[in-house]
C-alpha cells in the first residue's frame, strides 16, 4: 500500500529537524575541537550555509505539509499532524532563519 504524499511530507518535515543541529555540531568539532580537519575561517560560511538551507527546507516542508493536510486529509488527522509535525518544523525554520540573520548582522 502506498502512503499518500500529504501524510509523508509532515513526517519528513519533523524528521529533518535533527539534521541541522547535527551538521552544526560536526562543523564546530571539525573547526574548533582540535580535530584540525577544517581551517577555522571555514566555520562561519559553512554554518551560515547550513542555517540558510535548514531554514528554507524546514519552512518549505512545514508549509507544504500543512497545505497538503488541510486540502486532502480528514480534520482529525490534519489537526494532529499539523500540531505534531508541521508546527515544530515551521518553528524550527523560524529559529534557523533568526539565527542566520543574527549571525549575518553580527559580522
Amino acid at each position: 500500500m502506498r502512503v499518500p504524499w500529504h501524510i509523508v511530507v509532515p513526517g519528513l518535515a519533523l524528521g529533518f529537524q535533527i539534521v541541522p543541529p547535527l551538521l552544526l555540531r560536526i562543523i564546530a568539532r571539525a573547526a574548533c575541537a582540535g580535530m584540525g580537519t577544517w581551517p577555522q575561517v571555514w566555520e562561519r560560511p559553512a554554518s551560515l550555509l547550513v542555517l540558510g538551507v535548514a531554514a528554507a527546507v524546514s519552512i518549505s516542508l512545514g508549509s507544504l505539509g500543512a497545505y497538503g493536510l488541510l486540502t486532502r486529509a480528514r480534520r482529525g488527522i490534519a489537526v494532529a499532524l499539523i500540531a505534531g509535525c508541521c508546527l515544530p518544523a515551521l518553528f524550527g525554520g523560524a529559529i534557523y532563519l533568526h539565527g542566520l540573520l543574527v549571525f549575518l548582522a553580527w559580522a
